[in-house]
């Protein structure tokens, strides 16, 4: 392995990684994976770019070097970036698939067994049909899961990157909750909690920050307008920090005055809710149990809210356009694994209380050895209501 100019990790890293998805490849008799999912190749090869709407994969076989194809005009960005020695660039006047079928023909592994992405965003149906019919002598199969099953676990190397990642969300959250006052605009609570995140070491994060305010924050997945906070407003923010792509959230809320009795009780139970699933959450834990817990003391509150849906998602590793990692595991209901140290999750209690707005509060977490680290702790939960 050559070291990259910009390495995130030592090589030791990515050998792990590389032979934990090499006995997952032979454990099921896959003979080569094309992976095309951005986060995937980053956490075999170190490679990344925001290019990936050109196509873009990573083939690995089980006995020669993995050969990265990048997209168009960023050659530079292999040695930035990556360990891999082997690359192809194509013209954006060409083909990457068929660059891609040329390495498998090339590597003997026409007659193979193929495992494909099916599930990846960002090659089209057109992309996958036609590597599909390029290998009309393979049995092409779907990866389901090669990768992201090492990236369930995360490495303490991993878990450094999210601890920065947290310091990062929690300078833009104290920025923001900093600047709240009357008469301010959403717009202008972003432009702090971005400059804060930026100048506390934060790179570009896979979604954007939210901020909303009054029943503006009642929007799901709404991000800052021209509003006004006015006297008795709810203020929401849901701020991520981002550093060499993995990530960490955070939400919590604020309120202009008084909060009124709702609103304090919602607060209440929010707050526990959060606290009582982060009890559940430690090796050996049934998954759902966590959900339950949560999910009981919010729906047996006498507040006009139930929960209907996960708890938490995994968090770590992303690229636009979603930084979690639900894909991999979510603490809901129906999820029967149990808690493993090394995992992450970011956990949400948010409640939308109608008249009033939301009730924002959420951490991002780490399975340990016998309980959970919350790596977003350095804003305080209880800053909602001061």
């Amino acid at each position: 392995m050559k070291a990259p100019v910009y390495p995130v990790f030592q090589s030791e890293e990515y050998e792990s990684r590389l032979l934990g998805v090499r006995a997952r490849m032979a454990a099921r008799g896959i003979d080569a994976l094309v992976t095309t999912t951005p986060e995937n190749i980053f956490y075999l090869s170190g490679y990344q770019t925001p290019g990936y709407y050109f196509f873009l994969a990573l083939i690995v076989s089980m006995d020669k070097d993995p050969v990265l194809i990048p997209p168009p005009h960023e050659e530079s960005l292999v040695a930035a970036y990556s360990w891999v020695d082997d690359y192809r660039i194509y013209p954006d006047t060409s083909d990457g698939v068929e660059t891609a079928l040329d390495v498998l023909r090339e590597l003997g592994l026409t007659n193979s067994k193929v495992a494909i992405e099916l599930g990846s965003w960002f090659p089209t149906s057109g992309d996958l049909l036609r590597l599909g019919d390029g290998l009309p002598r393979a049995n092409v199969v779907d990866s389901n899961g090669l990768v992201e099953e090492g990236r369930l676990i995360k490495s303490e190397a991993e878990l450094d990157q999210m601890r920065s990642a947290a310091a990062v969300s929690a300078a833009g959250m104290q920025a923001g909750l900093d600047a709240i006052r009357e008469g301010v605009t959403e717009r202008e609570l972003a432009a702090e909690v971005y400059r804060a995140q930026i100048l506390a070491g934060g790179e570009y994060s896979a979604l954007p920050a939210f901020v909303t305010s009054g029943e503006r924050s009642l929007l799901v997945h709404a991000t800052w307008s021209d509003r006004r906070v006015s006297g008795g407003d709810v203020v929401f923010l849901e701020v991520p920090g981002t550093v060499n792509r993995y990530h960490a959230v955070h939400s919590r809320c604020a309120v202009i005055g008084d909060a009124p009795d709702l609103l304090q009780r919602g607060f209440e139970v929010n707050s526990d809710a959060l606290r009582l699933a982060k009890e559940q959450i430690k090796p050996g834990v049934e998954v759902a149990e966590a959900f339950q817990v949560a999910k009981d003391r919010i729906d047996g509150a006498d507040v006009p809210y139930t929960q209907g849906r996960r708890i938490a998602y995994g968090i770590g590793l992303a690229f636009p356009p979603d930084w979690g990692e639900g894909h991999i595991i979510s603490i809901n209901g129906n999820e029967h694994r149990e808690f493993r140290p090394g995992m992450t999750f970011h956990v949400i209690t948010t409640m939308r209380l109608p008249g009033l707005g939301a009730i924002g509060c959420s951490d991002t977490v780490a399975v340990t050895a016998d309980g959970c680290e919350t790596l977003t702790g350095e804003v305080p939960v209880e800053v909602a209501l001061k």
